[in-house]
């Protein structure tokens, strides 16, 4: 007999008892004062309930004495302890929420142990209060993690004594088939199956997606109670030659954030077939409403250090599902009954991901900052050490690293210009600056007197989040200037050979080659050293064609205007550009033009004095170069271009020179004449 064809019985019974008291009351009822019609019903009332003990209606007894409880953490799947016994103890107090029928985590013999059927237990009760666990969370299935939401409803009902029909201790499993709070004779529509949005995965890796899966069913509601999958080495069909075992700790399945199943994949034992690499997840309830589309994620938790036989190309299969629908008649869909797309159902689904070394995506890339400071003239000393200068910045980036770098060692070059003693004559000392982190420990080696490669001992000082982009700068102190030095230039740069000094790990060691973990390269601007003389800085630049016959009498005219500004020094210029400037038109490849004629003046805003154009130290006064050029020649494209301005201390023919950096800076577009 049924439950409800007993309970309807023993009802009925009830029932008629009460009707024939009434019967027999009823004339008596007639004759009495209210005092001793309410003593009637009282005893009417007494008879009435001793009619239920002898039906089995009021027969009730706590279960387990759990209630009232209060739980204060969250459990899932391999949790122990006290509170989850007193959850299956809650849990068997409702039928709807059984753990077991029989045996282990049945009504009196409940454990402290959270395996998969405490779990299937804990999301029955999650679709029995939907409306107050699943859907404020905008969960449509249920997970099996007794989370917040849960122990919350858990907490609401568990304040009093729960109590059991004494009958409901013998049903048996078989009375209880498929899951609550579901309509429909359903079947499955659709299944299908996607690799995850990366497809890489690598060793060591823990709770990896390697797979989407996308269940609907029509006709009704289902609850996917078990599911059947496979991992294979790209292209094997068994086992024989790599071992999933070998490669995998789990596999683990994913509910609208949530874990709500795992299994052991890393003992040959715990595979259902280890021929052929099947595992089997069982007890799920995951409940699938009608035409509405269920999303499971598929992840792994990939063992480390692996050989490479494992670190492959993986095919991931799901061979079976099995599900109940509202009258628990149970379904089994296999790979021999077209378990795969709505379009394709030819077989087994499957997906792949590739199992890569650990650190395999970590990288750090030298790149241009746009910190780097533009050329400037460093004001040295000429009897003492300078201040401090940053003379070149650069970015470090680890991009798409997994993991954060870690940085050991890294070399950069610092280039001179002519001078008397190279880098050794100019230089006291460098500082590295990576991410606010200061670093002096440096060594010093020469490529002739130009180039020093400054290699600095980091000694993983210097931790780069995985996917930052973060600042260097060298920082040089300058020794006393030799008069002879007076504007030579320095200059750092990182190239691309010079990347293979820079040593960092992430997960593992950092290379060049072969999965070019090293790269990029940056140069910084020139810098000129002077203990005095000027500064300048472009203030502005202009190119025009002027049409004369539109032939060989058409021209151009440049200019370039500069600001100059005298520091420890008064400064001459002398107003014939012959003899203050360099200069040159060129192409746009750089080619010099050597046709036609041209014409140069110069101007400026300061006091010209016999032939020389004055600036007093500490002031700024404006320079104008400009160029008219007569190519001579049609189609003709030319540029001008500044290279460096001479002057002197006194008003005589200039003894110093300062070279306008950078080149490219100084320059005006180019045009082309006598089109």
């Amino acid at each position: 007999m049924t439950i409800a064809k007993e309970f309807a019985a023993k009802l009925t019974v009830a029932f008629v008892a009460v009707a024939m008291v009434l019967s027999a009351y009823a004339p008596a009822a007639q004759a009495q004062t209210t005092e001793e019609l309410q003593a009637m019903i009282n005893d009417l009332l007494a008879q009435v309930a001793a009619l239920q003990t002898t039906t089995g209606q009021g027969s009730t007894s706590v279960a387990s004495g759990v209630c009232p409880y209060t739980w204060t953490r969250d459990l899932s799947q391999g949790a122990t302890g006290a509170d989850v016994m007193k959850l299956q103890q809650f849990l068997n107090a409702d039928l709807d929420t059984r753990v077991a029928a029989s045996g282990a985590g049945s009504v009196g013999a409940e454990t402290e142990y959270y395996g998969p059927a405490t779990a299937a237990a804990v999301s029955k009760m999650q679709v029995k209060y939907r409306a107050e666990v699943l859907s404020p969370s905008g969960l449509v299935n249920p997970t099996g993690y007794f989370g917040p939401s849960s122990r919350a409803k858990a907490n609401s009902v568990c304040t009093t004594a729960p109590v059991m029909d004494e009958d409901d201790e013998d049903m048996d499993d078989e009375d209880d088939n498929g899951p609550t709070s579901l309509g429909g004779e359903a079947s499955l529509d659709s299944f299908e199956i996607e690799s995850a949005e990366d497809d890489e995965v690598e060793e060591g890796a823990e709770d990896a997606p390697i797979a989407e899966l996308t269940v609907e069913f029509v006709d009704g509601d289902a609850e996917i109670s078990r599911l059947d999958v496979q991992l294979l080495a790209d292209g094997d069909t068994n086992t024989n030659t790599v071992r999933p075992w070998d490669a995998f700790e789990t596999v683990s399945l994913w509910v609208d954030g949530d874990k709500i199943a795992e299994v052991d994949a890393s003992d040959e034992d715990d595979y259902l077939d280890e021929d052929l690499g099947t595992l089997r997840f069982s007890g799920l309830d995951i409940v699938g409403m009608e035409d509405e589309e269920v999303e499971i994620i598929v992840a792994v938790t990939a063992q480390g250090n692996l050989d490479g036989a494992e670190l492959t190309t993986w095919d991931f299969y799901v061979t079976a599902l099995r599900f109940f629908d509202a009258d628990g008649v149970a379904t089994t869909e296999s790979d021999t009954l077209d378990i795969g797309s709505e379009d394709d159902l030819s077989g087994s689904a499957n997906s792949s991901f590739d199992l890569e070394e650990a650190g395999f995506e970590d990288e750090l890339i030298v790149k241009t900052s746009s910190n780097d400071p533009d050329s400037a003239t460093l004001q040295v000393e000429d009897d003492s050490k300078s201040d401090w200068y940053t003379v070149f910045v650069f970015d470090l980036d680890t991009d798409d690293s997994i993991n954060d770098i870690e940085i050991n060692d890294l070399a950069l070059e610092v280039i001179v210009g002519t001078s008397t003693g190279g880098y050794n004559g100019l230089v006291d000392d460098a500082e590295l600056v990576i991410d606010g982190v200061t670093i002096d420990d440096v060594t010093i080696t020469f490529g002739g007197t130009a180039t020093a490669t400054l290699a600095f001992d980091v000694d993983g000082d210097v931790v780069i989040d995985a996917g930052d982009r973060v600042e260097a700068q060298l920082m040089l102190r300058f020794k006393s200037l030799d008069a002879g030095n007076e504007g030579v230039t320095v200059q750092g740069r990182v190239t691309a050979t010079n990347a293979n000094n820079i040593v960092a790990e992430g997960a593992d060691d950092l290379a060049n080659t072969p999965t070019d973990q090293l790269s990029g390269s940056a140069e910084g601007e020139r810098h000129t050293l002077r203990t005095s003389g000027v500064d300048i800085a472009l203030e502005g630049v202009s190119a025009s064609v002027t049409s004369v016959d539109s032939n060989t009498n058409d021209y151009g005219t440049y200019e370039i205007e500069v600001e100059v500004t005298a520091f420890e020094q008064d400064v001459f210029i002398s107003t014939n550009p012959a003899t203050s400037t360099s200069y040159v038109l060129q192409d746009g490849a750089g080619v010099t033009a050597t046709t036609g004629t041209r014409s140069i003046t110069l101007e400026s805003s300061a006091d010209e004095t016999g032939g020389y154009f004055e600036i007093n130290e500490g002031e700024t006064e404006t320079l104008t170069l400009r160029v008219t050029y007569t190519p001579g020649v049609a189609n003709t494209a030319a540029r001008l271009v500044l290279n460096s301005i001479s002057f002197n201390e006194t008003a005589a023919l200039p003894d110093q020179t300062q070279t306008t950096l950078p080149a490219t800076t100084y320059r005006t577009a180019v045009i082309t004449m006598v089109n």
